[in-house]
């Protein structure tokens, strides 16, 4: 069950377009995989198109010019709106029928179904350090970048703290940290308020986004500092 959500500030900013692209793509998986937040986003994009409508009725209070009687390019116009309006709506069954099946990721000796807004990256060229894969995807933008993260089993982090923020979206398997089990779909944010060394009893797949370097704060992994910011 999905324990962590994005905020409403931030499904509001989504709806309107005001996201990073790294925290838009993480936005969109996350409402894929969580119908709670689907239903949250889509009251937000009504709200946003009703509040819009009202402002361009209000703008366009002023008479408009007569259209000219019998106009055929409007007549046209009126048909193919009407043509467009009477047809049928599919269902959400419907279109994932109709929709071509996910490509597989495969990782690890591991398969996974991405979600839709992630599947064009579904044969990343990892860069495989230890217990720990990570592909950084081309979706740079305002300072932000994004990964995929794979984490084999028993795998772990060590101890860091956050220059800017991180989005931790988890894909599949779980990630314990502190106290906390996280798992598919959980959307976890970490700024620098905090310090931690996620692990991972079974393995896990994220999806990653950071706005500046990571900063070790424990033992050898501090000499990665200096470097840090290649690895984000």
């Amino acid at each position: 069950m999905i324990k962590i959500h994005p905020t409403d500030p931030m499904l509001r900013a989504f709806a309107a377009d005001e996201l990073p692209l790294p925290l838009a793509v993480g936005v969109a998986a996350h409402c894929e995989l969580c119908p709670e937040c689907a239903l949250r986003l889509r009251a937000h994009e009504e709200e946003l198109a009703n509040a819009y409508l009202a402002n361009d009725s209000w703008a366009s209070d002023a008479p408009a010019p007569p259209a000219a009687a019998d106009d055929p390019a409007e007549a046209g116009f009126d048909a193919m709106l009407a043509e467009i309006l009477q047809q049928p709506v599919a269902t959400a069954t419907e279109l994932a029928q109709i929709a071509p099946p996910l490509p597989v990721l495969q990782v690890g000796g591991h398969s996974y179904r991405l979600p839709r807004v992630l599947a064009r990256h579904h044969a990343p060229k990892w860069r495989h350090v230890g217990a720990i894969r990570q592909h950084s995807l081309p979706l740079d933008e305002m300072g932000a970048r994004a990964s995929l993260l794979h984490i084999e089993a028993g795998g772990r982090i060590p101890e860091h703290t956050h220059k800017g923020y991180e989005l931790t979206l988890l894909l599949a398997g779980t990630i314990e940290d502190g106290d906390t089990c996280y798992q598919a779909g959980d959307f976890i944010w970490r700024d620098a308020r905090h310090a931690h060394s996620p692990h991972t009893p079974d393995g896990c797949l994220c999806y990653t986004v950071q706005n500046a370097p990571v900063q070790f704060t424990k033992g050898l992994s501090r000499l990665l500092n200096g470097i840090s910011q290649h690895l984000y």
